[in-house]
């Protein structure tokens, strides 16, 4: 996909691949999407056979159900104390009516702090640096498509955040040439006036 004119796509350059991996990291978290991210340059999967593939899955397995389990405890409680005096309301205060209701309250408040838990899951694993790295060692180039001027904002705030120790910017990151690139030959981003 490329950039919306006007909004140029950005680079940032970091001295190894372990600094890159924690900008990912902080992309992903600062709510850049993981299909706006992007190691450039020559790239190779480094999975060791199924081992690796299994240590992955086991990683973004337990990060999922680490949110969902956090989520079911959050709701639950609450849930039953809604749920017991909603049936009470309803239907009186004998203590069947409010054994009902907080059972059933607390199995709906679970199952929404479980939904709740989820939606709070980053756009990207964070084991995918397990499975991907760079090819060449040295610096490493992480690239951020931005389809706006808001998406260049919040990308470029974390960027100078990070471990880059250089940041430009691109027309598109389609249109940059095949292997290592160099911050010299990209365009600094401009500094805003005032």
């Amino acid at each position: 996909m490329a950039a919306a004119p006007g909004h140029p796509d950005l680079v940032a350059f970091h001295h190894d691949g372990r600094t890159a991996r924690a900008t990912i990291t902080r992309l992903s978290r600062a709510g850049v999407d993981g299909g706006d991210i992007e190691l450039l340059g020559p790239i190779e999967v480094v999975t060791a056979g199924r081992y690796g593939d299994r240590q992955t899955d086991k990683g973004a397995s337990l990060a999922l159900g680490w949110l969902v389990l956090r989520g079911l405890l959050v709701g639950m409680v609450p849930g039953a104390v809604f749920g017991a005096v909603l049936l009470a309301a309803t239907a009186g205060t004998s203590a069947s009516v409010l054994w009902a209701g907080a059972g059933g309250g607390a199995f709906f408040g679970a199952a929404v702090g479980a939904l709740a838990g989820l939606l709070q899951a980053p756009t990207m694993a964070s084991s995918w640096e397990r499975t991907f790295s760079p090819l060449v060692p040295g610096a490493v180039a992480v690239g951020v498509r931005c389809a706006d001027a808001r998406a260049a904002r919040r990308a470029e705030r974390v960027l100078r955040v990070s471990g880059a120790h250089t940041i430009r910017q691109v027309p598109d990151l389609d249109g940059l040439p095949e292997g290592p690139l160099d911050p010299a030959d990209l365009d600094p981003i401009p500094r805003p006036d005032g």
